[in-house]
């Protein structure tokens, strides 16, 4: 989301791409968590590409629904502006795993928000902090169909030169700086404000299918590779399909797969196994569906193969009895 968005807006990809030091198979993994470090350089080098300190607020202020994915209509299905906050801060691990969205305090008249971030802070977690509270406020404004000010905004970060920028963003000149940590403030009157596209069913749909999802680890090249290689079983995978798929060439993926300490044949054997494993629990296929499954040419190959792993457990188990 946000190298497309700094892309939008006139930088180069390559060069983002180089900079923020992002690896191509990251590029290439779809909906997915990555390590936080790529999306914090990328911050930084996205600033310096396009020369604008208030890049962070210009993106959250072009956020278009869908942009983050099912994070987005946990928001916009809520019935209220505050269950649509309060369902952000519940999953907000569904989008990064390095910050945190809660009530700090509440009175008879406003709600206080905080967004804390869980790494050392440096401009790119500044930059991040900007986005998601400019982020929470774009939100708040297209899902309501109303202009919502918050009533104060806290950074945990130095004033900047001029404060212009912040204040269009969020339309209030009571911002702070030098915060504890990084703060909204809302009128209730605001909070309880419908939301338009407001659905309960699907909000509890999505509620219940968000919960199952918990919190992601970040993605990494080996579950990459694992991800993708379990998609492709059934097209009959090849090294030379799968380096494609990872965006890289085949001696590479093989030097990865040795630094793992492992190899493309027995990476293929095992993720056929799985599936095998898998396909069985949930029914009894036929050997020639099996074999489609496993990516085999025929079913004979498949039943031997099936007959190789039930030796080999007989064998694990024969020398553990022992």
């Amino acid at each position: 989301m946000v190298l497309s968005a700094a892309v939008a807006r006139g930088a180069d990809s390559q060069v983002l791409v180089r900079e923020a030091r992002l690896p191509d198979w990251a590029l290439s993994a779809g909906y997915g968590m990555i390590s936080s470090q790529y999306a914090i350089r990328l911050w930084e080098i996205a600033e310096w590409a396009l020369v604008d300190p208030h890049v962070a607020l210009a993106i959250a202020g072009q956020h278009q629904r869908g942009d983050l994915s099912l994070h987005d209509y946990l928001f916009a299905t809520a019935a209220t502006l505050r269950d649509g906050l309060d369902a952000n801060g519940e999953f907000l691990h569904l989008v990064t795993n390095n910050s945190r969205w809660q009530v700090m305090t509440e009175t008879d008249r406003d709600v206080t928000y905080s967004y804390e971030h869980f790494e050392r802070a440096h401009r790119g977690i500044e930059l991040g902090a900007q986005f998601g509270l400019a982020l929470f406020c774009t939100r708040a404004r297209q899902a309501t169909g109303m202009p919502v000010v918050p009533v104060q905004v806290g950074f945990a970060q130095r004033a900047p030169r001029s404060h212009l920028a912040v204040v269009e963003a969020f339309g209030t000149r009571r911002v702070d700086f030098d915060q504890p940590v990084n703060t909204l403030t809302f009128r209730k009157a605001d909070l309880n404000m419908p939301l338009r596209g407001s659905d309960p069913v699907l909000a509890g749909i999505l509620r219940q299918y968000a919960a199952t999802l918990g919190t992601q680890a970040p993605l990494t090249w080996y579950r990459q590779f694992h991800a993708l290689l379990a998609d492709s079983l059934t097209d009959v995978p090849t090294l030379d399909s799968m380096a494609r798929r990872m965006v890289m060439s085949p001696r590479s993926l093989q030097r990865h797969l040795a630094e793992h300490g492992t190899s493309w044949r027995a990476e293929l054997e095992q993720a056929r196994r799985r599936q095998a494993e898998q396909s069985r629990s949930r029914s009894q296929p036929t050997m020639a569906t099996l074999a489609r499954q496993l990516g085999y040419s025929d079913a004979r190959s498949a039943s031997r193969a099936l007959r190789r792993w039930a030796a080999d457990d007989d064998g694990r188990h024969h020398q553990a009895v022992t």
